[in-house]
């Protein structure tokens, strides 16, 4: 939750608020090794298409090449 915190310059209880409805949509899925807790993108349909989404909108603010 810290690293995305000071990635996204957002507080970590938001972060983590986040990632709370996140997993709780089934959009990502998380594991524990002791104090840490590391989250991933789920493995469904749901989430691949979420991805897909997210690709294309970055595809758009920053076309590769160059045109813009």
């Amino acid at each position: 939750v810290c690293n995305l915190a000071a990635a996204v310059d957002m507080s970590a209880p938001a972060i983590s608020h986040h990632l709370k409805n996140l997993k709780r949509s089934g959009l990502i899925t998380s594991r524990r090794e002791g104090k840490e807790v590391y989250y991933r993108a789920a493995d469904t349909a749901q989430a691949q298409a979420l991805h897909h989404m997210i690709e294309e909108m970055v595809e758009i603010s920053c076309p590769r090449d160059g045109r813009g």
